[in-house]
């Protein structure tokens, strides 16, 4: 949805008022440019874009995410457990415990 990338404003408007546009883009507003009733572009400020440009790709995730699976199952020398399991074995260790006080 347009609304949640920023506020629409029509190609003509952002032509006509380039000034303005850039003095709300500074103030910290994104603007959709729309041409025709469709989204086109998106003006948004310096800082944003250079957040957004450093932000952690979605496959650069995805290949820590791997790597860290890989990690955890080297460390248990084997799979991971099922949180079912780990439960399971939690409440098992805790009956002992209390079992055996």
């Amino acid at each position: 949805m347009i609304e949640d990338i920023g506020t629409p404003i029509s190609a003509t408007e952002a032509r006509v008022h380039f000034g303005e546009v850039l003095q709300r883009v500074a103030r910290g507003e994104t603007l959709v440019v729309e041409r025709g009733g469709r989204a086109v572009a998106v003006i948004l400020s310096l800082e944003e874009y250079e957040r957004l440009r450093k932000a952690p790709k979605q496959q650069e995730i995805l290949d820590a995410l791997w790597r860290l699976g890989q990690e955890i199952r080297n460390h248990l020398q084997g799979p991971i457990p099922s949180p079912e399991g780990v439960i399971r074995t939690m409440r098992e260790e805790r009956s002992l415990e209390v079992g055996g006080s």
